[in-house]
This record gives structure tokens, sequence and C-alpha cells, in this order.
């Protein structure tokens, strides 16, 4: 079994670290926004972002189901593998949930969702209490989220310097 992550495999790790970072960021910034045409541009921004990382989770659960991954260091308990594999599928989930959560949020509200100039296709009409449904559950979902990826970078860096293993490197982009 290979003891690296593909190139394909780093690229979509790393891009979307980035990616989600920047959105959680802009999203807790955004609602602090005056109203007027510079709130909507960063909300439009946003949703059309958030989009963007649910189509790149569907590629990278492709890719990842196509290419596999590395197998984990023989030094990991089968607890500590078992909390491994619950926070990838965690992530992978909240990372399709909360683009999910936000496109319905903000059809329940009466706004479109466009990717490039392209409307996505309408799910849901104008619904106040629908909408104050997924308000609540996008942000939930996104602070869960922002829980997870904190826990998984301080895994990560325990692992490479407490425990000395390669957990951290084989995703290394060098």
């Amino acid at each position: 079994m290979k003891d690296q992550y593909c190139l394909t495999a780093k690229a979509l790790h790393w891009g979307m670290a980035a990616l989600i970072l920047c959105l959680l960021v802009v999203g807790t910034v955004m609602i602090q926004l005056p109203k007027g045409d510079a709130r909507m541009a960063v909300y439009g921004l946003h949703k059309e972002f958030g989009v963007v990382v649910l189509a790149l989770a569907l590629v990278r659960l492709v890719a990842r189901q196509v290419m596999g991954v590395p197998a984990l260091p023989a030094t990991m308990t089968a607890r500590e593998g078992q909390l491994t594999h619950l926070v990838h599928w965690a992530l992978y989930g909240l990372m399709f949930a909360v683009p999910v959560a936000g496109i319905l949020m903000s059809q329940s509200g009466g706004h479109d969702v466009q990717v490039f100039g392209l409307p996505l296709p309408t799910l849901l009409g104008k619904d106040k209490a629908l909408h104050e449904l997924f308000e609540d559950t996008h942000l939930a979902l996104a602070v869960l989220l922002a829980l997870l990826v904190a826990a998984h970078a301080a895994a990560a860096l325990r692992h490479h310097f407490v425990m000395k293993d390669t957990v951290l490197t084989r995703m290394l982009p060098w």
C-alpha cells in the first residue's frame, strides 16, 4: 500500500482547506456589514464559493474512492483509527451539508444562488419558517465544521510533533 496521498488528493485537500477557512471567516464578517451593494456582493461571492466547495467535495470523494488512501500508521491503536475515520467522514459530510443548507437558506429567503453567473435550480420557494430553520442549520453546521477542522489540524500536528509518525507528512505537498 502506498504511504503518500496522490498529488490530486493533496491539491484538493489544501485548496479546499484554504477555501473553507476563507468562507468561515467571510461568513462571520459579512453578517456585520451594513446593508447595501457591498454586502450583497460579499454574500454573492460567499454563496458562489460555497457551491464550489460542494462541487470540489464531490470530486474529492470520487478521487478518494478511485485512488484510495494510504494505510494508517501501524503505531495507531484501533480506537485511534476508528476516530480518524469518523472525523474524516464527518468532515466529508459537512463539506456537503454546509453548502446545501446555505443554498436552501438562500432560496427559502427568496434569493437565488448563482455560480459564474448561472443560477442554480430553485429547490425551494420563499418560506420564512424554512428560511429560519436553514439559517440556524447552516450556522450550526458551519460551527461544527470549524471545530472539526481545528481538531483535525491539531491531531495532524500532534502526530507530527509528538507521535513523530507520517500522518502529516503524507499529506504535505512537498
